[in-house]
Formats: structure tokens, C-alpha cells, sequence
């Protein structure tokens, strides 16, 4: 059971700009920007381990920060115009769009709706 009541020793914007500039630093070093989610995981809590996230324990990796301040890091993703979700039969791929990304304000690049918030409207003439 998964437990709301965590005390983040980093503030919310903080922790998300570390990911942010985390994410965008792994999947810049690959020549397609592109890697599987499980590998990208991985590699974020590994490049992250240097922060101490948690007042009550030594270590709380990030991905834990993501599943319990934003469902998950698939959701964190999903709201950022310059990362993008690609699903096959077998794996699930995160790919980066540098060009998208201004690193003055990546707090402020979310997208505005997501594709499941999109309704089609017929044209009227």
C-alpha cells in the first residue's frame, strides 16, 4: 500500500526540474533520443541517488517520488510537449524532442491537453 503522507526533504518544482534535466541529459546522450522506459528508469535513479529525497529515509529513488506525486512516470511524461510515448507489442520507448525544450522554463512546457483530451468537432458551413 502506497503511502501519501511522504516528506519530501526537495520541493515539488525542484524534484521536477531534476528529472526534467536528468531525463533530458540521458536520452540526449543517444543518437535517436530515444530508450526504453524500463532502461530510462534505471538510469534516472541512478544518476539521481546523489540527492537525499527523503527526511524520514537515507534513500527515496525518484521513480518513487514520480508513482507517488504524479501516478507514475508515464503520466509525468505525458504532460510535457517535448517528451513523447511510443508503445510496441513488446516495449514502451520515450523519446525526446530537444528542439522543444527551453531549459529557462521547463517548468512552464507542459502541454495544454493531452490526446485523450481531444474531441473532434464537425465543421459547420
Amino acid at each position: 500500500m502506497v503511502s501519501d503522507s511522504f516528506n519530501w526533504n526537495i520541493s515539488n518544482g525542484k524534484c521536477n526540474e531534476i528529472i526534467h534535466l536528468t531525463l533530458i541529459d540521458i536520452l540526449s546522450e543517444r543518437n535517436d533520443k530515444t530508450l526504453p522506459l524500463n532502461k530510462l528508469v534505471e538510469l534516472l535513479n541512478s544518476r539521481t541517488k546523489i540527492y537525499k529525497l527523503s527526511k524520514e529515509k537515507k534513500y527515496n529513488s525518484f521513480s518513487k517520488y514520480l508513482k507517488n506525486e504524479h501516478n507514475g512516470i508515464l503520466n509525468f511524461i505525458e504532460n510535457y510537449n517535448f517528451y513523447d510515448i511510443i508503445k510496441t507489442e513488446r516495449h514502451i520507448y520515450i523519446r525526446l524532442y530537444k528542439h522543444l525544450v527551453d531549459l529557462n522554463d521547463i517548468r512552464y512546457e507542459r502541454r495544454i491537453t493531452k490526446d485523450s483530451d481531444w474531441m473532434i468537432v464537425p465543421e459547420i458551413i
